[in-house]
């Protein structure tokens, strides 16, 4: 019996211990972790009884309404007047659907619960400062609405990255999906729970091979991204980590798909115009706070996002030599791109095919980078085009070229609307 009550006593004890473990890890370790959970609705719902932040684009149009703002067409409605444009980057604020993209990431920079918003001076530790954040993104409304009509009604992604800071100057994926739909209480909204379109750019690996038509450059690209195929760190949540490149029992050789995003495969290329450098990517070039009471008041302070690096990528001297070879592979293709501000203005590119080359009974996807200009870009983009059963682009150049003409379009846009330097040397 002694025996007994004592095993009793030691499995009880055992219980308790672990019980207690369990809610300290949910209670402090986890929590934030459970706070911010995709799937998690309270912080959102919470937050349409308070004032908001609005979301901005580079050059100042309105990606996201504040709450209580006037043409949101309800006192607590989050708005967002570009719809789809910018779903999968700005993300959607709702009491039943949650939040996702910027929404969640800079959630307490918006709601203002951030330290460098709210606590500015001594007396904002016992009293609420009454402020809230302004979101400025990296992302300029007129090349994102140029990549969206060059990708047109194909599906895929391009991304258009500033090589020396890893600004995001551009990141459309189709299909994409109406982020009012998801917080609209009208009826037909979509809703909660409703399976949404990834987010290709960032949310979708795809096996890519290089087309060696027109030379190596794309070869050796894709060699440069198989040494770090992690995440690339962006400041948006529920980007894919990398894997390896698959195994098809030949090695590394130049036919092995290399599995990425189209993400890790702008960074790639964007490293190789940036001495090899590859930098940290990132939607937010800034917060700025300031009075929760009124849209127009004055500006109270300003947060810039740094540029991170985040290793080296390429040798300097390899980076240069490929840089080199992409100029001759887009100039013996013939890919110029139109003068800006009146210079001629070369571009470098390499391309390649989605899938397993040597299985020709499938049909394929294309992709492609470009940098521009060759000599010192200082833009460098990424087209990635799925497989598309009403458009033939099986055949790696034809497929290759469309990429490359829509990765074009995207950086003359990007230098025509002066979203990046023409040049970055002194």
């Amino acid at each position: 019996m002694k025996g007994r009550i004592i095993r009793l006593t030691v499995a009880l004890a055992v219980g308790f211990a672990i019980l207690l473990v369990q809610l300290t890890n949910l209670g402090f370790v986890a929590a934030e972790g459970l706070r911010s959970h995709e799937l998690n609705t309270r912080a959102a719902a919470a937050a349409f009884g308070n004032a908001r932040g609005a979301i901005h684009s580079a050059d100042g149009e309105i990606l996201a309404l504040p709450i209580g703002h006037p043409d949101a067409g309800q006192r607590l409605l989050r708005a967002y007047p570009h719809g789809p444009l910018y779903a999968h980057v700005v993300g959607y604020l709702g009491p039943a659907a949650g939040a996702s993209g910027v929404e969640r990431s800079y959630d307490s920079e918006l709601s203002g619960r951030a330290t460098g918003i709210a606590v500015q001076e001594l007396a904002d530790l016992f009293a609420d400062s009454g402020r809230v954040g302004d979101v400025i993104l990296t992302l300029n409304h007129g090349v994102q609405l140029t990549a969206r009509a060059a990708l047109g009604d194909r599906d895929g992604a391009v991304v258009a990255i500033e090589p020396a800071t890893g600004a995001v100057i551009a990141m459309w994926s189709r299909p994409s999906f109406d982020p009012d739909a998801l917080v609209s209480p009208k009826p037909g909204a979509v809703q909660a729970g409703t399976r949404l379109p990834v987010a290709r750019a960032y949310q979708r690996h795809y096996a890519l091979t290089a087309d060696q038509s027109l030379g190596a450059a794309g070869v050796e690209l894709l060699e440069g991204a198989r040494r770090k195929p992690g995440s690339t760190g962006i400041d948006l949540p529920g980007e894919l980590d990398g894997v390896e490149p698959e195994d098809t029992g030949s090695g590394s050789g130049d036919d092995t798909p290399v599995r990425m995003t189209p993400l890790q495969l702008a960074v790639a290329a964007a490293s190789i115009a940036n001495d090899g450098i590859r930098m940290r990517p990132h939607v937010v070039r800034r917060v700025d706070s300031r009075s929760a009471e009124d849209e127009q008041s004055a500006l109270e302070a300003s947060v810039e996002t740094a540029p991170r690096d985040a290793g080296q990528l390429f040798e300097t001297a390899s980076a240069a030599g490929l840089l080199g070879r992409m100029a001759a592979e887009a100039q013996q293709a013939s890919i110029g791109l139109e003068p800006a501000d009146g210079i001629e203005v070369a571009a470098a590119i390499a391309t390649g095919l989605l899938g397993d080359p040597s299985d020709s009974s499938t049909r394929t996807g294309s992709w492609a980078v470009l940098l521009a200009p060759a000599d010192a870009p200082t833009v460098a983009v990424a087209v990635l085009i799925e497989p598309d059963a009403t458009l033939d682009i099986g055949n790696g150049r034809g497929g290759g070229t469309l990429a490359t003409m829509i990765a074009a379009t995207a950086a003359e846009t990007a230098l025509a609307l002066r979203a990046v330097a023409i040049s970055n040397r002194p």
